[in-house]
């Protein structure tokens, strides 16, 4: 028979019993995290594992913003390559309009030459029907329209140059234009017309030339103190623009001996 221990022995047994298994207990735990801590850092060692893993995150991120981003992604290339599309057809049709004005205002002119008048009207028709609005139509509307006036056609020149003088483009050519129509006011017996045309701000460059064909209009009219003022304005301005005015000063001589036949015969008439 074994002799038990001393009290003290046991209980240090006990304790040491209980110390054991949880201390096993805590190396368990301690083991399997440095396992899980181990293998984790292995993988990250491997560099193939984070380029596998990196790749995988990419992607995944890739695919969520396609996702998220696609049919505003898919929209915006359609937009610009409809815009790009749209573009060239407009400069392919900008070219193709620029070849035909040619065209015709060669044709028209190549009437002109011949003298064929009324041909070149109806190329001039045609034109503004096939080309629109093109400077080229301006310019032969302008040489279809004087030379309808040459050969006393004043109705026609002028229904050219109202359409053109009505039209939004070919600011630069307007004054031109008025001035010409103002001209054919006064074939037709119709001054109030002419001067309405001349009314408001001379365009640039052409104050010399307004104030003469005012003048005109004027001495049309019988007004003949007027256009005197006209003439003479015109002359100074054409003298300061550097510009020949010897016929403004001409009519300006004819309207004065006009002015004084008038003083001569007013007391004989009355």
């Amino acid at each position: 028979m074994r002799p038990r221990r001393p009290w003290r022995v046991r209980r240090w047994e006990t304790g040491c019993a209980a110390t054991s298994t949880a201390g096993y207990t805590r190396r368990a735990s301690d083991l399997s995290s440095a396992f899980i801590t181990f293998a984790f850092f292995e993988q990250a060692s491997d560099p193939m594992a984070v380029e596998l893993y990196d790749e995988h995150e990419q992607s995944e991120r890739v695919r969520n913003w396609l996702r998220e981003n696609g049919v505003s992604i898919l929209m915006g290339v359609a937009l610009a390559l409809a815009g790009i599309f749209g573009w060239r057809q407009w400069q392919d049709y900008q070219s193709g309009q620029a070849m035909l004005a040619n065209e015709y205002y060669a044709a028209i002119q190549q009437e002109l030459d011949a003298g064929s008048t009324q041909a070149a009207a109806e190329q001039f028709a045609a034109m503004r029907e096939g080309v629109g609005e093109h400077a080229y139509v301006a310019l032969s509307g302008m040489l279809v329209a004087s030379a309808l006036t040459d050969e006393g056609e004043v109705d026609k020149a002028g229904e050219i140059y109202s359409s053109l003088l009505d039209s939004g483009k070919w600011a630069s050519l307007k004054p031109l234009i008025r001035l010409r129509l103002a001209l054919i006011e006064i074939a037709r017996d119709r001054g109030d017309a002419a001067l309405a045309l001349l009314q408001g701000e001379v365009p640039a460059g052409y104050q010399g030339l307004w104030l003469e064909t005012r003048g005109d209009i004027l001495f049309d009219m019988a007004r003949f103190d007027e256009a005197a003022d006209a003439y003479a304005a015109a002359v100074t301005q054409l003298r300061g623009e550097g510009r020949d005015f010897r016929q403004a000063e001409t009519k300006l001589d004819a309207v004065q001996s006009a002015i004084g036949r008038a003083a001569i015969d007013g007391p004989e008439n009355s």
